[in-house]
């Protein structure tokens, strides 16, 4: 399902280990502090469950946006960005 994340994160190193936790499952950077990329459910609770780790003040926060297919496509774009494309996984049998 495509995911969005967005984030206000004050602590320098708590939003790098934000910004290295989010690249880890494959979320690509189109804003200074929005990533987008396709994440399964297991994989969306998996990231969002250590959301609070990097909150370091009352201030800040951490969202997370799942869209269905339909959704996906009324999403407007302008400007110089684009919606990722879904990898197709290949199964040998």
């Amino acid at each position: 399902m495509l995911t969005v994340v967005v984030y206000d994160i004050s602590d320098n190193a708590s939003r790098s280990n934000l910004i290295k936790q989010l690249q880890h499952f494959g979320l690509h950077r189109i804003q200074k502090s929005v990533f987008i990329g396709y994440l399964d459910l297991e994989s969306r609770l998996d990231l969002s469950e250590n959301f609070e780790l990097y909150l370091s003040s009352d201030k800040d926060s951490v969202i997370l946006f799942p869209f269905c297919e339909s959704c996906k496509d009324s999403i407007l774009l302008s400007g110089d960005v684009e919606l990722p494309v879904k990898e197709q996984v290949f199964r040998f049998i």
